[in-house]
């Protein structure tokens, strides 16, 4: 088929690729234009080759649906793509993302989208009040005008790079366009922790609180695992004898609180610590006082090998624990820092040599 358009020929070819469940006709098409110079039997003996190409490529799933629109290719990627190699806490994150990500170019197709359109969309998403999940200070104060994190604009960008560099290789792009845009950097930000005496007086503090924190908050900061890690704990994960805790899978939530289980990525996520006497002497303590309390619930108890469960034996939620430390932070004259904090090499190390000196009460 030739046009004469602007002075240049323009050739269209169509390929029928059978019909939909509605009875049409299902077809790709690509437009190719003859390179300047070429006369019209070199046009000729070339379209019919390009017709050829071109068959093979559809037939072969080759050809790239050129078409089809973010909003689509998402859809299909987060079942194809991220059911399998997500994990479940990151399947739920990405499907919130994609709400955002959709509402701005979820109608361009793939192959019209620029690095104009994503950085027009990360400037959007650093307006005041977009943040759904608002914080506010102790005066009732909204935090930050209700902006979201840089943080939290870079993983929309990298949602967004992960699914085009999907299309990339499943041959429906030929480049990552996201490579090529600004996202905002995310600003080094040192996360507080406490000072040696800090940490003997939070330790002390701890004395008078209930059993079941004291120990949670006293393993954290003695191994400095992940609080899903804490969570995850089992009876059977405590060596007494040997005085070893194993680390081998984290509890997690997602959606509506329902508590998940999720196995280490890698081997070097299964990891064990060695317990000191005092340590040991506190969760044998911690033990006791769980059979008492599964003993005062009666036929209410939920059977589970959890060290850390609700008043009738389920697995406790993650945020259960956060919440109760920033509670017991805030009553004391410690500097405000965060159940993450406690991670840090330092305070680690600190903890574990008064320890060794404490007595559980």
């Amino acid at each position: 088929l030739y046009q004469l358009l602007g002075g240049k020929f323009r050739d269209e070819i169509r390929v029928y690729c059978g019909i939909d469940i509605n009875g049409k006709r299902l077809g790709k098409s690509k437009t190719w234009i003859p390179e300047q110079g070429m006369t019209p039997k070199q046009i000729e003996k070339e379209l019919e080759r390009q017709k050829i190409l071109f068959e093979e490529e559809v037939k072969n799933g080759t050809c790239p649906d050129d078409k089809i629109k973010f909003v689509d290719f998402s859809k299909r990627w987060m079942e194809e793509y991220g059911k399998a190699n997500l994990a479940v806490k990151t399947y739920g994150r990405y499907g919130d993302y994609l709400k955002r990500i959709n509402q701005s170019i979820g109608h361009l197709k793939l192959r019209d989208i620029t690095p104009m359109h994503l950085n027009h969309f990360y400037r959007s998403l650093e307006a005041e009040g977009i943040n759904k999940h608002k914080r506010y200070d102790s005066d009732g104060n909204l935090i930050n005008a209700g902006k979201l994190a840089p943080k939290t604009i870079v993983d929309h960008h990298r949602v967004i790079s992960k699914i085009l560099a999907t299309a990339v290789k499943w041959g429906l792009l030929e480049k990552n366009v996201a490579e090529r845009a600004d996202p905002p950097k995310i600003p080094y930000k040192e996360l507080p922790y406490l000072n040696e005496e800090q940490i003997k007086q939070m330790i002390c503090l701890l004395d008078d609180e209930p059993i079941q924190y004291r120990t949670m908050i006293i393993l954290l900061i003695y191994t400095g695992i992940r609080r899903g890690e804490l969570c995850g704990l089992e009876w059977k994960d405590i060596d007494f004898e040997n005085q070893v805790m194993r680390i081998c899978r984290s509890s997690q939530y997602v959606g509506n609180k329902k508590i998940i289980t999720k196995e280490p990525k890698t081997k070097s996520g299964i990891r064990q610590f060695t317990l000191s006497s005092t340590a040991c002497a506190l969760l044998k303590q911690y033990r006791l006082w769980q059979r008492q309390e599964k003993l005062k619930v009666g036929d209410r108890w939920e059977e589970c090998d959890r060290l850390f469960t609700t008043w009738n034996g389920t697995p406790i939620y993650p945020d259960t624990v956060t919440d109760w430390f920033s509670k017991f932070i805030k009553r004391t004259d410690l500097p405000y820092v965060t159940l993450h904090s406690l991670r840090h090499p330092y305070v680690k190390s600190t903890t574990k040599k008064y320890l060794f000196f404490l007595v559980p009460t």
